[in-house]
């Protein structure tokens, strides 16, 4: 899956024009396609951690009525949001980064480890559970 050619709704399998809840529904089938693919032995899988992340980014920019507005107006986006910038929320639901979850963890007091998101309204905790993260549980 290629970032620089791939736009959201290509990434999510979606048309333009979709529905929230098409998306929501496209999305959720790609991360059960991912993993079901993360099942198999490392060298038989065909999806890697970069495309989850894309998947992830493509959901995030079209189930935000806000930033899918903007996509549609100038086709823009922000598919490689760099680690140093994800919320608690996103590294708890890539189960790649629970290496960079704990440690920031290490340095948050309950409250921060207690937010909720701002556009989601999920916690962490939430986020992790959701993805079957059991590092980050």
């Amino acid at each position: 899956m290629a970032a620089s050619t791939s736009t959201p709704y290509d990434i999510l399998r979606v048309k333009k024009g979709s529905n929230e809840y098409q998306v929501r529904v496209a999305y959720r089938a790609r991360i059960h396609e991912y993993k079901q693919d993360r099942l198999k032995t490392s060298g038989k899988r065909t999806n890697t951690a970069e495309d989850f992340r894309l998947i992830c980014r493509s959901y995030e920019t079209l189930s935000d009525r806000d930033k899918h507005k903007n996509y549609d107006e100038t086709a823009k986006w922000e598919p490689d949001l760099p680690v140093t910038q994800y919320t608690l929320q996103q590294l708890a639901a890539e189960p790649e980064l629970a290496e960079q979850l704990k440690s920031r963890l290490q340095k948050a007091s309950l409250s921060m480890m207690d937010a909720r998101d701002s556009n989601t309204e999920h916690t962490t905790l939430y986020c992790a559970a959701r993805a079957c993260n059991l590092d980050a549980v």
